[in-house]
């Protein structure tokens, strides 16, 4: 993966968050965070990231979920 690809860090919990973006951003990775799988699967349709770093534990949609509705959509 090249360094100007866009991630998408996806967890409920902000300071988790924070700190895998400012880890990836000093790596040269352009990072973009969702908060919820909801939001995750809103930006994913709306533009596709290169990778996904998942949270599989989060209220409401869990990460299994987001993967179960990735899968199934075209």
């Amino acid at each position: 993966m090249s360094s100007t690809e866009k991630l998408l860090v996806v967890d409920d919990d902000a300071a988790s968050r924070r700190l895998l973006i400012r880890t990836l951003s000093l790596a040269g990775y352009a990072c973009e965070e969702a908060e919820s799988g909801d939001d995750a699967l809103a930006k994913i349709r709306a533009a596709p990231p290169s990778a996904l770093l998942l949270d599989y534990d989060m209220p409401g949609m869990n990460g299994a979920e987001v993967l179960r509705h990735l899968r199934t959509d075209p």
